[in-house]
């Protein structure tokens, strides 16, 4: 569980990331609204909302390991 929950986290993050590296992108290149309307649309946003419960799906199972302890 702990190996899923590092995975989902670097997932994120990375995801973050160049989702914020893009955008720096668009504004230096100057396409901001394009950058705009392509990440506007539905599978991206389907996409976040898949991470965002997932997330919260996994913060509220317990780990078994931590019970050991």
């Amino acid at each position: 569980m702990k190996n899923i929950r590092l995975m989902l986290s670097v997932l994120v993050l990375a995801f973050l990331a160049l989702g914020y590296a893009a955008s720096q992108m668009a504004v230096f290149q100057g396409t901001t609204f394009a950058y705009a309307q392509k990440v506007d649309c539905p599978p991206v946003q389907w996409l976040s909302l898949f991470f965002l419960v997932i997330c919260i799906v996994f913060a509220f199972i317990r780990d078994p390991e931590a019970n050991e302890k």
